[in-house]
């Protein structure tokens, strides 16, 4: 069996499949046992299950979305084939990133190199296997199309717009360096051009306002004789991971160093994945001439969701080596695994769901009035996996699993 929080814990949100897998004890105990801890454990069903309720939900904004999953994410390949097979495409970042994507059944054309930064290697590899390129400057675009040069043209382009509401970025161009890349396209007689964004921040009115923006200069291409190839929206949909948070209670609990390190991720987002991203394209297609713009010339939409795309796709589960007493009702869990496992820790942040403890077979009676931490077993003072005191009937005692919900999207030793 697994335990309850006490009330003032932000307890995740946990799919069927996870409350069935925590039940059964012994078998989650094995698998730990068996390959070793941290555990990441993915269910592709559900990775399928998502990518179609996305595409039909975008489908009733605008008919002809297309969603390219993140590879940056989550390394799972079980996902991505999930994913490719079901339909999706893929948003790569690096020349290892693309070969997982073929490797897992990502046909080309449903493929976009998006990262800021591609070697000459990696752009070779995209007009060789006719793959989307991003380009983020007008110095970047020079160099593809030199290259472009070698191997006969280049087939689809998207340039990168900075974001209205983020000028001081050092991602995307402005409108003034856009229009300056026109003349170098036209030498080049590239097949197809589209646009694209990605936006830091969650506010649905700065993405549909960058989104009409993206319109107005795709008219702009067409005007100029331009074939025009889509607008790519990006990715950053928040993600529900609790019923309910409050930021302030979570600021009185008991926290490492006194500390309270609860970041800036929306974890109770008022509108999540699909339902977010559906709002921008319905707001920011509220002109009928705009819509009007985009079908008659056979325009996609693209988005490239990674944790929302993967919601309730996996779990992470850590083995209990040891408990330390620190005095006062304080104690530090030793668990079988590093704060590097859960990279929100790597912004300086709390993941903040509690996770789940499930108990060992055969344990010792801990302290029921205690606040528990969780801390990674390397020889680093920071190596802290959670700074807030976990409250918890039963307490955690050696030989229990804790199991953090819903970790498939950057949190299974990734990056974002």
């Amino acid at each position: 069996m697994f335990q309850k929080y006490f009330s003032d814990e932000p307890g995740p949100l946990l799919s069927d499949w996870t409350v069935d897998l925590l039940n059964s004890r012994s078998e989650l105990a094995a698998w730990v046992d068996g390959f070793g801890s941290p555990l990441h454990v993915v269910y592709p069903d559900q990775a399928t299950k998502n990518y179609l309720q996305w595409l039909n939900e975008l489908r009733t904004v605008y008919v002809d979305c297309q969603v390219q999953f993140a590879l940056k994410a989550c390394k799972s390949a079980s996902l991505l084939r999930a994913f490719a097979v079901a339909g999706a495409g893929a948003d790569v970042s690096s020349s290892h990133e693309m070969a997982s994507a073929f490797m897992n059944l990502v046909p080309a054309e449903r493929m976009s190199m998006t990262g800021p930064a591609k070697s000459d290697y990696e752009i070779h590899l995209c007009m060789r296997h006719q793959v989307a390129i991003h380009i983020d400057c007008i110095e970047e675009l020079k160099r593809v199309l030199a290259l472009g040069g070698a191997v006969g043209g280049v087939g689809r382009l998207f340039l990168r717009t900075r974001p209205l509401s983020e000028p001081g970025s050092r991602f995307g161009m402005t409108e003034d360096q856009l229009i300056a890349c026109l003349p170098l396209l036209e030498m080049a007689k590239v097949e197809r051009i589209g646009v694209s964004f990605h936006i830091n921040d969650y506010q649905v009115q700065a993405r549909a306002e960058q989104l009409r923006f993206c319109v107005a200069f795709l008219r702009h291409l067409c005007a100029k004789g331009f074939t025009a190839g889509g607008i790519d929206i990006g990715g950053g949909y928040p993600m529900r991971y609790l019923k309910r948070f409050d930021p302030t209670a979570y600021g009185r609990g008991v926290h490492w160093g006194n500390v309270a390190k609860p970041g800036n991720y929306p974890y109770v987002p008022e509108l999540s994945g699909v339902q977010h991203a559906a709002a921008v394209i319905q707001t920011a297609l509220a002109d009928p001439r705009d819509r009007d713009f985009l079908h008659r010339h056979r325009l996609p939409i693209l988005l490239q969701p990674g944790r929302s795309l993967l919601d309730q796709c996996g779990i992470s589960a850590f083995d209990v080596i040891d408990v330390k007493h620190f005095g006062d009702r304080r104690f530090g869990v030793v668990l079988d695994g590093m704060s590097f496992s859960l990279s929100e820790t790597w912004f300086g942040a709390d993941f903040v769901p509690s996770p789940v403890v499930v108990w060992g077979e055969k344990r010792e009676p801990p302290r029921h009035d205690a606040s528990y931490f969780l801390l990674g077993r390397s020889c680093l003072e920071s190596d802290v996996i959670r700074w807030r005191g976990l409250t918890i009937e039963g307490g955690i005692a050696p030989g229990d699993l804790v199991v953090f919900a819903n970790t498939a999207g950057y949190q299974m030793d990734s990056n974002e």
